[in-house]
């Protein structure tokens, strides 16, 4: 509410000022002092030329935006041999056994063995490979029987607990007869956690001294 006085006062004006005028004259200039000001502050970061500095861009196999209805197919296929960051290709090794005693020979076991580890391997292989191996591994699992799996060999056979780190992580990486490749099923430090678990069910079973060596 207006004072009465400077009603009075704005009576007397020409042309006259009315309740409204004033209400809306206050707002116009309450909003320029806040929005003159910030657009001064803008001014030094907005690009009238940017000589193309910035335009569409668009990631390979994916799209450059919508246009309508249609959106934009980005077509360019990867440069050949690209590869994501932090990717690792694992060797053109098959289910031959040389290529196994390649990896055996030429692949060691990275990640520390330590609780975390051995907890992660635990649950994988509890979730993945228990239903033909067993529980301990024994080759007894769920699904193995008559009129239905074959029976995968034990992991606490003599060969078994001979292997090492590289192998076991080739088998899960390529499979081994019967079994097949796990590779997009576990990324390489999963591989490794279920080797570290599959020793602990050898030791577990068949305990000796030399075993905490590993």
């Amino acid at each position: 509410m207006i004072p009465k006085k400077i009603q009075d006062m704005l009576a007397r004006l020409e042309p006259k000022w009315y309740d409204w005028r004033f209400k809306a004259t206050l707002v116009v200039i309450v909003a320029s002092a806040i929005v003159v000001p910030l657009i001064f502050l803008a001014l030094p970061y907005l690009e009238i030329f940017n000589d193309m500095a910035v335009q569409p861009k668009g990631k390979t196999q994916s799209y450059y935006g919508q246009f309508f209805d249609e959106e934009i197919i980005v077509e360019r296929a990867p440069v050949k041999g690209s590869m994501p960051m932090g990717f690792h290709p694992y060797p053109e090794w098959t289910k031959e056994e040389k290529d196994a005693k390649l990896a055996e020979e030429t692949l060691f076991n990275p990640v520390e063995p330590d609780l975390k580890t051995l907890e992660l391997g635990r649950k994988l292989f509890n979730y993945y490979c228990w239903t033909c191996h067993g529980e301990q591994g024994e080759g007894n699992g769920p699904i193995i029987g008559a009129e239905r799996f074959p029976a995968p060999p034990s992991l606490h056979t003599e060969t078994a607990r001979a292997f090492k780190d590289g192998r076991i992580f080739h088998i899960i990486t390529r499979g081994q007869n019967t079994m097949p490749s796990y590779e997009d099923k576990f990324t390489p430090e999963e591989r490794w956690a279920i080797v570290h678990y599959v020793y602990a069910l050898q030791r577990a079973m068949n305990p000796k001294p030399e075993d905490m060596d590993r």
